[in-house]
């Protein structure tokens, strides 16, 4: 899974002439309101408070955004005819009306109360910063001022939630299970035992002995009296205020106005204008059709037990678990060569940009999945990052490695984004922009591109490439079952659980994010299985004339669309090949 905000309104500190050079559309107005938006981002930059390097939640700017979208969208939808445009300027066009109309959405369901989910939070979005590299003592300096912004910055939020609660409007409680784990680690005694103290580790070379010391000796001070307390106070805040006071039921419907917040979820996530009730029978659909699969695999394997049996024996025979964490990740970089060896076989066009296979991070470890993909800008000193999770090796299937690797890196997440972010083509906005049924519907048709590559080597793995696409389509009855049917947390385990072989650990992070992240889940299967109708549309009208490797490059040649752009660019490449024969 790639989590992954949509990148957007992200551009300070860059002029639209810089922005937009050469990567215009051909339509005016579009690039006008493209300008506009990153005017108004530069300014809203520019006049930030310098007293508050971390920034934080501002209900004013919060409302002159929302204003501002509307503006935005207003002109977008009355001085355009979208039915005039070209198509790829029609693409921008839709693309800015998604965005716009999502932003706007969000402001009015009033989302900005509820900022934290079950692994994550402001408080955990702050970290990255401990594990950077700083190689001067004006970078340093700069670090010290953002941790002794943290307490001014939690309380910002806290106020926030504060308001959240009174307005109904927060995560449920049973959602947030091990929560702690995203605060208490930062709670330390020793300031060199803080993860904010990994910058003040070793001492560049660009730095003198004396200036170290009093960096040093800042550093510790800094900790103590400002990153320290603000996650005591945060604990505080959680554990005596939010927590008695979250709201008892798990849905989203459960909010106030949440059908409706729902409803309007599941037409983001999916692109698609499905009901919930629509989305939950696919589901039930697909976990029928899945199951079929899962079942004629035990069969053929010789397993004398029942389904239950065998996933039993799956999530307790030590044969499908690693050791270590190196081989964990050893395993997964195997993986990873094999895949990367065979892609040339379905793929024209591979990204330039490496990625490396590294372990999930220890701050987010415990309450984070099995595994996720980190990007990099296309000129960073690195490249992009596989991430595969260490913490609690029991829970770390290696039957399953396979399918996490195709999704996660190649032909998955890597190809994807780092394909986009190449296409110098496109709007910049197009290349930084992220859409999940889009997105995450190609990183699960990667798991199922795993069969034509060769790389699930037995019955084991293919079990697992199953039991992820059941937990997939196990969402789709989850998520809705939860947000839009009344269902409880042990029934949504159970149904997890009794259909899929994750392991019992996972089941559970799995249910916490469903419950604080609605929609999201939703993404994955109704974008592979709209990406794989398109395909048997393609295949069945083009016959000999079909090549799967145009057909791949052609589903990423846009960068990251919805599924019903992704179904005219396949239309249009249907009837342009047909006429051309």
């Amino acid at each position: 899974m790639k989590y992954l905000l949509l990148v957007f309104f992200s551009f300070p500190g860059i002029s639209s002439s810089q922005l937009y050079a050469q990567q215009q559309t051909e339509n005016v107005i579009i690039n006008s309101i493209l300008d506009e938006i990153n005017d108004f981002n530069n300014e809203q930059y520019a006049n930030r408070d310098p007293h508050k390097p971390l920034g934080g939640p501002d209900l004013i700017r919060f409302k002159d955004r929302y204003k501002f979208n509307l503006q935005m969208l207003d002109k977008l939808t009355t001085q355009i005819d979208a039915d005039t445009l070209k198509f790829d300027d029609y693409i921008s066009w839709e693309l800015l009306r998604f965005t716009l109309h999502n932003d706007i959405q969000n402001y009015e369901f009033k989302e900005y109360f509820n900022p934290i989910l079950s692994e994550s939070g402001f408080h955990t979005n702050v970290l990255w910063r401990a594990n950077r590299t700083y190689q001067s003592a004006e970078q340093l300096e700069q670090y010290l001022t953002v941790l002794e912004d943290l307490p001014r910055y939690f309380d910002d939020h806290v106020e926030l939630m504060r308001r959240g609660l009174e307005l109904g409007i927060s995560q449920p409680l049973d959602g947030l299970q091990n929560y702690e784990a995203t605060y208490d680690p930062y709670i330390v005694d020793d300031p060199e035992s803080s993860i904010f103290w990994r910058p003040f580790a070793s001492k560049p070379d660009e730095i003198q002995q004396e200036e170290w010391d009093f960096l040093q000796s800042t550093a510790r001070e800094v900790i103590n009296e400002y990153a320290t307390p603000a996650y005591e106070n945060l604990k505080l805040f959680f554990e005596n205020e939010y927590y008695p006071k979250a709201r008892p039921d798990l849905g989203a419907s459960s909010i106030p106005n949440g059908k409706a917040y729902y409803e309007h979820k599941v037409r983001y996530y999916t692109t698609l204008d499905l009901t919930p009730d629509e989305v939950h029978e696919m589901g039930l659909n697909e976990v029928s059709r899945i199951r079929k699969e899962m079942e004629a695999i035990i069969a053929d394997v010789g397993f004398d037990g029942s389904f239950s049996e065998f996933i039993e024996f799956l999530r307790t025979d030590p044969q499908f678990y690693p050791e270590t964490g190196e081989e964990l990740l050893k395993e997964a970089s195997f993986i990873a060569k094999k895949v990367d060896g065979r892609l040339p076989s379905l793929f024209g066009l591979l990204p330039r940009q490496p990625y490396g296979v590294v372990p999930v991070p220890d701050y987010l470890a415990p309450n984070y999945t099995g595994g996720r993909y980190s990007g990099a800008p296309l000129h960073s000193d690195r490249g992009g990052e596989y991430w595969v999770n260490t913490y609690n090796l029991p829970s770390r299937t290696l039957y399953t490695l396979p399918a996490l690797t195709l999704h996660e890196a190649m032909p998955g997440h890597h190809l994807q984004i780092a394909l986009t972010a190449e296409m110098e083509t496109l709007p910049t906005f197009r290349r930084n922009m992220y859409i999940n049924a889009f997105g995450e519907g190609w990183g699960l048709y990667a798991e199922y591109l795993g069969h034509e590559l060769g790389i699930y080597e037995t019955p084991y793995e293919l079990f697992g490439r199953y039991t992820y696409e059941m937990w997939r389509a196990c969402r789709l009855v989850i998520d809705t079952g939860i947000h839009y049917k009344g269902w409880s947390r042990d029934e949504a385990v159970k149904y997890l659980a009794d259909n899929s072989a994750l392991s019992l650990h996972e089941v559970n992070t799995e249910i916490n994010r469903y419950i604080t992240w609605p929609g999201q889940a939703l993404a994955y299967k109704v974008g592979e299985m709209t990406i794989k109708r398109l395909r048997e549309k393609a295949e069945n009208e083009l016959g000999n004339n079909f090549d799967v490797k145009e057909f791949h490059d052609l589903i990423l040649s846009k960068g990251t669309v919805t599924m019903s752009i992704l179904e005219e660019v396949v239309d249009r490449y249907i009837q342009t090949k047909n006429s051309s024969d």
